[in-house]
Order: C-alpha cells, then structure tokens, then sequence
C-alpha cells in the first residue's frame, strides 16, 4: 500500500543530521547496480522485531512499557493540537510544520496509527494508548528591533491515554533552520522508547542522477526533503557508500579521467582519490568498524574481491577465479562477506568469511541475482533477482530460506536495494514511471513511498546510518 507523499526538494546541509531542535504545536523517508553500469563504461573507457509496546500504570505517577503486539499490529497514538503561547504567525506557521513532521515520522515508521481528534477514534476504530502534546512561545527578542532571528522555544511531551502519565518530554530552543530537525529528534525519541526500534527520521540517502556519460552524487532526508547535489565533476560518479560514521562517503567516479573509487568528507566537501588500480574500482562497501572497505577490483584480469584501508592500501584478496566476482557487502558483525559470482554460468549469490575462506552459494533462482545488502541485524539479506524481462527485489534469510518477493510486475525493474538502520526499511531504485526513481518500502507490511521525482534517472542509492 503507498503512503502518500509528496516530496519539496530544498537545499541544506547534507550530512545525517544531529539532533538539536524544539516542539510546536497546530494541525495536522554501497555500489551495486553500478557493478553492471561501470563495467559497460569501462568496456567504453576501455522477526525478530522489536515490539510496539503499551503502557500499563502501576501506581500513581508511574508508567511501565511491556512489549504486547506483533510487528503487524500498530499502536494507536492521539497527536493533539500544539498550543501557541506567544509570537503571532510565525509560531503558527512553526506549530503546523512541527506537528505535521511528526505525524508523517510516526506514520512511516510502520509502528503507529496516528489519529489527529478523539473523534477519529471512533471513525477509523482507532484505539488511543498514547497522546502527543506541545507548545511554542515566540521569540524573546524582537528580531525587528534587535536585527537577529531569536529562536523560538518549543516543548514537546509523549503521555499515556488516557490517563495522561508523564512518559517523556523534551524542551528544545533550535535556529529557524533547525526547526524540521527537531520535529525528527522528537518523533526519533517516541519510535525508540515505544517500539524498541532505532528512529530514522534524522536519516538521509546518497545516490546518483543524470544519464550517459554524466551522473552526480545527490543527498536527501529520508522523508524527500532537502535535496542538495555533492558533486559537480562533470563525468560519472556512481555507487555511494557512506562510512558507519557517516564522516565520509565512498563512490566510483571518472572524475580524473579513469575509473577510481573517491571519498567524500560530509563535513567539508572536500574529496580525495583512495586507489586508482588499472581496470575496475568498483562497488565498495565499508567493514562495520570503519578502518577498511571491500570492494572489486580488475586489474590482476578478471574482477575479484579485495579488501583495503581508507587509504588505498591493497590487505587481501578474497576471491581467484577466473569469473566475474563483483558487488561485495559486508555482514553487521564483520564476518562475513555476500558478493555476486558468475562462476556457475549466471551471477548468483554467494557467501564467504572475511579472509575468503568457507565460501557458500546462497541463491539458486533465476538467471541474474545481484546488488546484496546485509540487513542490519544480520539474519536476513535483500537483493536484485531478474527472472523472464523483469528485476524485483527479493528478500532472503542467510540460510537460504524464507525467500520472499518484495515486488511484483507493477514495479517493472527494481533493483539497488539499501537497507535503513532500523532493519524494517529498503531504499531502492523502480522504474515504475517510466524512469528511473527512488522508493522506500516496509519490507514488514509491504507500505511504501516515493522519495525522488524529476526526469532525470536515479540510481545507486546507500542509506546513512
């Protein structure tokens, strides 16, 4: 099922975000398709969930949160009316914006029903258990007779319904700019206090746009805003794959004149060459710790797998074949490697240990399997599986079993599969339009989103941590 949305592109800074922000109150988201993109232009060149919980009183004043309900099954959550104190149209205008950010986090989390009245409790059979309420008081300064913007003050509280217990609350005094921010700080806190799962909602995406010969690397929220392009180079720049700390963002590009892998620092733009071997520097992926990345290289013949420092330092190779072996993703722990290998006649999945050793097939079906992506708790991978004229996106656990189709035919081509942090959420690219665009889906209850529009494709997308 979609869930509506409509994304505004505007420009900010692009890094994941920080918290730092205030309530408001009113009214009523690593380098894998690039294996086959890059190879063509070288050619050219040369559940276990955790629950939503409810909240039981013990005594006065006190408020226990047990686990009672399924994955399937959502909380249903009253987001009252943020009341403004002081500061005119502009704390209105704050006081919406807030309440509707929030609303839309929750909303996409897959964890929360969300109701705006009690009276839409009886139309939608929606049964509050917990309630959202906040305030915001204008500037103290008068920003016309000061000369500066003076922040406003925003409070924002979680409490039980509807016994209104005091669950959390947090005050915030964030700079205009930071205002959206504080919204995704908030709803961030509610997710992990009420559903135990990591919040997203300060997320944002890397990918790739434009076409031929000229593609560059963008960012976005998870939720569609603040579009921002990082590079600027002219040529192909493919494959982003952002460090666990999300200081810096691996990515292929032809950006000196042959194919290299470039690292890319989010605090200040600034970009550095990390190897530049002869043939293929292709799809890296960074080991959980951050201190090296594994990635594809041909310049011995043949793609194989090697592991290397951020600084370009060759420390293993993992794979000698005479295939194609590309796409490599590491598992959460570090243990282990996914990659692609066309050893047996079609690329198919296969498994291996970080130095190479106790390799294993993993896939069987259909006669291209690629872009693998680790799930975040480690027990499942999802990836990109054509079978007849059609890419989809499958869902696999690392036996081998369970295997599920995530999308259908109405999704033509899916495929370039990049898990959230919350282990629940996959960005990928569908051409579902007729080009080329970016989709969120909970891979839990199948409801899904669109993250990118324009005419231009976009590719390759990797989620921040």
């Amino acid at each position: 099922m979609k869930r509506d949305f409509l994304p505004r592109q505007a420009v900010d800074r692009w890094r994941p975000r920080q918290p730092g922000g205030r309530r408001h109150g009113g009214r009523r988201h690593g380098g894998r398709q690039c294996a086959t993109i890059v190879l063509v232009a070288a050619l050219c060149v040369l559940m276990s969930w955790l629950y939503p919980v409810a909240a039981q009183a013990q005594r006065p004043g006190e408020v226990v949160l047990h686990a009672t309900k399924t994955a399937y099954q959502r909380t249903d959550l009253l987001m009252g009316l943020f009341d403004v104190l002081s500061g005119g149209g502009d704390a209105v205008a704050t006081a919406d914006m807030l309440q509707e950010v929030i609303f839309q986090d929750l909303g996409y989390s897959g964890f929360f029903r969300v109701g705006l009245s009690e009276s839409e409790a009886d139309t939608d059979s929606l049964v509050y258990e917990f309630t959202i309420e906040g305030t915001v008081e204008g500037p103290l300064r008068d920003a016309a007779a000061t000369g500066e913007q003076a922040p406003m003050t925003i409070s924002l509280k979680l409490l039980s319904y509807p016994e209104r217990q005091l669950i959390l609350t947090k005050r915030y005094r964030p700079s205009a700019e930071q205002e959206r921010v504080t919204a995704h700080h908030f709803a961030n806190q509610v997710i992990e206090m009420l559903a135990g799962s990591p919040g997203i909602c300060l997320t944002r995406i890397c990918f790739s746009r434009g076409s031929g010969d000229r593609r560059d690397l963008y960012v976005i929220d998870y939720d569609g805003e603040n579009l921002l392009r990082v590079t600027a180079n002219r040529t192909l720049n493919l494959c982003p794959s952002w460090s666990p700390d999300g200081k810096q963002v691996a990515f292929t590009s032809y950006r000196r004149g042959q194919q290299a892998l470039f690292s890319l620092d989010t605090r200040t733009g600034k970009v550095r060459q990390v190897i530049a071997v002869e043939g293929l520097n292709l799809g890296a992926d960074w080991h959980p710790d951050g201190d090296e990345l594994v990635l594809a290289l041909s310049h011995s013949g043949n793609p194989e797998i090697y592991r290397i420092s951020p600084q370009g330092e060759l420390l293993h190779r993992l794979t000698v074949s005479p295939a194609i072996e590309i796409s490599p993703c590491w598992d959460p722990a570090g243990r282990d490697v996914v990659f692609t290998s066309d050893r047996t006649g079609t690329p198919q999945l296969y498994i291996m240990d970080s130095d190479g050793a106790g390799r294993r097939r993993l896939t069987f079906e259909g006669r291209y399997n690629d872009s693998a992506m680790w799930s975040p708790n480690g027990e499942n991978i999802v990836y990109a599986w054509r079978q007849g004229d059609l890419t989809q996106l499958v869902l696999i656990a690392v036996t081998g079993e369970n295997r599920r189709v995530l999308t259908d035919r109405s999704w033509r081509n899916s495929e370039d599969p990049s898990w959230a942090l919350d282990g629940r959420h996959v960005v990928f690219a569908s051409d579902r339009t007729g080009v080329f665009k970016l989709y969120v889906m909970d891979v839990v209850d199948g409801d899904w989103w669109q993250l990118t529009a324009g005419g231009d494709p976009d590719i390759t997308p990797d989620w921040s941590p």
